[in-house]
């Protein structure tokens, strides 16, 4: 087992940017909440401000490579994400809430979870593979 572990959020793809055809992009904002060991670490991304992301194939991918969690390995984490499509006339759209549990051995946790490319391998069963959105990280030894 590794004495620590690297969670690292690569990708984010949108697949409903939650706006009327005329707009081309979507506006959004994400939160990550990662629970370890019983204590809670937030990441609000972007810090300020919000992405502009189109739901078109071409363009519906946001490169993150973003750390959410690094250290001891625990005996059980959480990973929660959501996202909202901001509005400023109505309220905001959240995106479906993401959230897998790990307990047990560590070692069976690292590993690419999600899919980082838009080709047909991507399984609508897991949870990664949400109906509005989708993720990829990856656990990985630190």
């Amino acid at each position: 087992m590794p004495e620590r572990i690297r969670v690292t959020l690569r990708s984010i793809q949108i697949l409903d940017k939650l706006e009327p055809f005329y707009k081309k992009r979507g506006e959004f904002r994400f939160l990550a909440r990662v629970v370890v060991d019983g204590h809670l670490r937030e990441v609000r991304f972007p810090r300020d401000g919000h992405y502009e992301i189109s739901a078109h194939p071409e363009w519906n991918r946001l490169k993150l490579d973003r750390v959410l969690y690094e250290g001891p390995t625990p005996q059980a984490m959480t990973i929660e994400l959501s996202g909202e499509e901001l509005d400023s006339v109505t309220a905001n759209d959240p995106l479906d809430q993401y959230l897998r549990a790990f307990q047990g051995e560590a070692s069976a946790w690292l590993g690419a979870y999600g899919t980082s490319t838009s080709d047909a391998r991507v399984d609508p069963a897991q949870p990664e593979n949400m109906s509005k959105w989708r993720v990829a990280y990856v656990i990985e030894p630190a």
